[in-house]
């Protein structure tokens, strides 16, 4: 009898995981500090608990196509509703701009590192992912080398913006570059809540109808748990997502709790909390000698090359010492000894201040 998995797509096996194991971890064990995956450390406000709790009660119904909330979204960035497509979390948008954009045999076009849940997902199409090493002085965009690197097979860009895991903002003038192509290319500005100064790039996509952008509330906003993502694009493009997004792919408790938190504003408290550790963080680290990437999101990258101390053993030390999860970083450009780090709850910030005095 033929083997079932045989009978399997083989690029379910052949693309590369994105491992969500340590979440299993994390729960198991609520003791240890979740500093690892981006979260934001602050829980939702009654008034968005509310407002779940009270669609809850009408869960019995499919949910609409959530209109209101794409013309407050719409709103947010001085477009129509139309220019909206709402998806559950941004992790949806990556999976479908893969099989929008994507056949067998073509190419996606991105920095190495990256967030690798983009070539995961781009490998389910049989695409191939090609990434293009960043700057080894700054670790920024090497924009020359990612431009050589397009071709007649070139069917996806991505730039995240700010950077994961770097955190480094990409200049204007050389997204334009990459604009000019005519491929379409997603921006995702996951991270931009904590960075306000820096606005959404929506006039690329007014002037170039294949650029759209990737938006989530899973950071900033912290509903990362309730899955709220959208994307802004012409619409023609907000089209073929809605196409390809499953239909009430977000609960009615997801819609509620988006709209409230845009009312009540709670994400600009909780963006004062998450930057103002930054800033601690950035201190301790330096005064250890060690070079922390400024940080322009929830996440700050450290480079601990210097100590001669690989990513994994700096990430056990700290959740043997101190009980807290950090990110482990492969090496970036040949270099070891990087680790990530995102703000926790007031204790467990404590905690990982106090590793840093220990350890480093």
């Amino acid at each position: 009898m033929t083997d079932i998995k045989d009978k399997i797509n083989p690029y379910v096996w052949t693309a590369p995981e994105y491992n969500t194991s340590v979440l299993d971890m994390a729960w198991a064990h609520p003791e240890l500090g979740r500093m690892m995956l981006n979260e934001n450390p602050v829980p939702p406000s009654d008034a968005v608990v509310n407002a779940i709790t009270e669609m809850a009660k009408r869960g019995n119904r499919y949910p609409d196509r959530a209109y209101r909330l794409r013309e407050k979204l719409g709103k947010l960035h001085g477009v129509a509703a139309e220019n909206i497509a709402l998806a559950n979390g941004s992790s949806e948008t990556i999976d479908a701009m893969m099989r929008i954009f994507l056949q067998p045999g073509d190419e996606f076009l991105c920095s190495n590192p990256t967030f690798e849940m983009f070539p995961s997902r781009a490998g389910y199409c049989n695409a191939k992912t090609v990434q293009v090493p960043l700057r080894d002085e700054d670790l920024q965009y090497d924009v020359e080398g990612m431009l050589a690197a397009v071709n007649e097979k070139t069917k996806l860009i991505l730039i995240i913006n700010p950077n994961n895991p770097t955190g480094i903002f990409i200049d204007d003038a050389d997204l334009t570059r990459f604009a000019e192509l005519g491929i379409p290319m997603c921006i995702d500005e996951a991270y931009l809540d904590y960075h306000p100064q820096v606005e959404a790039k929506v006039d690329f996509v007014k002037k170039y109808p294949h650029v759209f952008l990737s938006h989530t509330f899973s950071k900033a906003f912290g509903l990362a748990g309730i899955r709220m993502g959208y994307m802004v694009g012409s619409p023609t493009v907000v089209d073929a997502f809605n196409l390809v997004y499953l239909p009430w792919n977000l609960s009615l408790m997801a819609i509620a709790a988006a709209e409230a938190i845009l009312d009540t504003g709670e994400v600009k408290q909780k963006v004062v909390y998450n930057n103002e550790w930054m800033a601690k963080f950035a201190a301790a680290l330096s005064a250890k000698g060690l070079k922390p990437f400024e940080a322009h999101g929830n996440y700050m990258l450290v480079d601990a090359s210097v100590t001669g101390k690989t990513s994994a053993e700096i990430v056990k030390a700290a959740n043997d010492t101190q009980q807290v999860i950090i990110k482990t970083i492969k090496a970036i450009n040949g270099k070891e000894g990087y680790f990530r780090v995102t703000p926790g709850t007031p204790e467990e910030c404590e905690r990982f201040m106090a590793f840093i005095e220990a350890y480093f």
